[in-house]
């Protein structure tokens, strides 16, 4: 039987968290209304995502430096 350890960080995360995190592999830093817009997932889907994958620890989230209110999410250094 395998332990928690033993399994990829991802195996537990939803198909649209894979998918946020694909994108995220493959454009770097993105806001949430830009993970929305290139995913074509509802926000409400990618916020979602967005929470799985910073409680798995696979994401970071910054201040958007160009506008305060916005967050910008980039894949975690491994």
């Amino acid at each position: 039987m395998a332990t928690t350890t033993d399994t990829p960080p991802d195996t537990d995360l939803t198909p649209s968290a894979k998918f946020v995190r694909f994108v995220l592999q493959e454009r770097t830093e993105l806001t949430q209304s830009q993970l929305t817009e290139t995913t074509g997932l509802s926000e409400r889907t990618v916020r979602s995502a967005l929470s799985q994958l910073s409680e798995s620890g696979l994401i970071t989230e910054e201040v958007c430096l160009r506008d305060a209110r916005k967050r910008v999410y980039s894949l975690a250094e491994e």
